[in-house]
């Protein structure tokens, strides 16, 4: 074995909408509702969470990055989630976060510091 953790396929990226909040995960460019829009589907403790969809509009940056980057920069608490995102988060992966040291994607020089 390599070493090298096996990564779901895919675009990702860290993205910041309207300057306030910041979401990693893989994204894809989507036509809803007669307009382009973000699908983005949130990382949150080694899962990829359902897809919720973002206008252009509200794109302040996109950062698109590598998957290993994406999982080393993911949130592990619920409350690095924004609300919306956090109320439809499975109860079960809410309590009990992912400690960085047990993920195959944890980074050793992590501070601990907010990865994003």
């Amino acid at each position: 074995m390599s070493g090298t953790p096996e990564y779901p396929s895919g675009e990702f990226c860290i993205v910041e909408l309207f300057g306030h909040q910041t979401l990693v995960g893989r994204f894809a460019e989507v036509e809803r509702f007669g307009t382009k829009m973000l699908a983005l589907e949130p990382l949150f403790n080694d899962q990829l969470l359902n897809v919720v969809y973002h206008g252009g509009q509200s794109i302040y940056r996109l950062t698109p990055c590598s998957a290993d980057t994406a999982f080393r920069r993911q949130p592990r608490n619920g409350f690095q989630l924004p609300p919306a995102i956090r109320a439809v988060v499975p109860a079960a992966l809410l309590e009990s976060p992912a400690a960085p040291s047990d993920s195959p994607w944890s980074d050793p020089e992590d501070d601990g510091e907010d990865p994003l």
